[in-house]
């Protein structure tokens, strides 16, 4: 398994918040050691682990693991087995022995994932998808009227904004902790700023919130965030650290 960590910060008006966006790759649980597992899982999450039979939920389980313990990790004193991260009543993950008053938001795609910590003051949320059109169709399907124009209007590629835009959303409903529990208009994208790697976006039912989406090789990675602060984290950092885990 590859990770790295990227420090970066939201600023409140003059308060300066940390905030830590981690991320792996993995492609074959068994390339993984127990040495490894017994360092990041919890007596519970391996208890749980040890019974998956399912080679990609493995993998899956350890990126979402792995990744949002290294992003606590960067706030917490606890060891990472330790950390304990279990699941509300609408699947979005709840940090046990949590004395820092965190939160984390977790995503992955088949082989990548990717996690966000920062204090619970602040809530965020994340989404990573693999840039496929297999898949333009059916998210299309899925979009506004306006949403589709503003992906028209964007100087990204028509499959990469389609795409953009359901990390959005997806981004959104995990900062509101209930997921798709509704219906996916609730959630529609009204503004979009674009250049050539990097979206700010702007929500119509929730303009309390903002999100910062960027083109990541053959991945676009959305952070949803309150749109009263600044998300300093910048396309070059990102590039960086996906071409560290050699996503592709």
């Amino acid at each position: 398994m590859k990770y790295i960590d990227v420090e970066t910060e939201l600023v409140d008006n003059n308060k300066t918040v940390p905030l830590t966006v981690s991320l792996c790759s993995l492609r074959d649980s068994k390339m993984v050691t127990k040495e490894f597992i017994d360092n990041y899982l919890s007596s519970q999450e391996k208890k749980y682990y040890n019974q998956l039979k399912y080679e990609a939920r493995k993998v899956s389980y350890l990126l979402g693991r792995v990744s949002s313990k290294r992003a606590l990790a960067s706030f917490m004193d606890n060891d990472k087995q330790e950390i304990f991260i279990d699941k509300g009543i609408f699947h979005y993950p709840i940090i046990k022995n949590n004395n820092k008053n965190l939160t984390v938001t977790i995503t992955h795609t088949k082989y990548v994932g990717a996690s966000a910590a920062v204090e619970e003051h602040y809530p965020i949320g994340i989404d990573i998808e693999t840039i496929d059109i297999n898949h333009l169709k059916s998210i299309k399907s899925q979009m506004t009227e306006q949403e589709i124009n503003l992906v028209e209007n964007c100087q990204w590629e028509e499959h990469e904004g389609v795409i953009a835009i359901w990390t959005m959303k997806e981004a959104l409903s995990k900062a509101l902790k209930i997921g798709f529990l509704t219906s996916l208009k609730m959630y529609e994208v009204n503004s979009l700023d674009c250049d050539n790697n990097c979206i700010i976006s702007k929500y119509k039912n929730f303009a309390m919130f903002e999100a910062k989406t960027f083109k990541l090789n053959r991945s676009i990675f959305t952070i949803c965030y309150p749109n009263k602060c600044n998300l300093m984290l910048e396309y070059p950092t990102m590039e960086n650290a996906f071409n560290k885990i050699n996503i592709s």
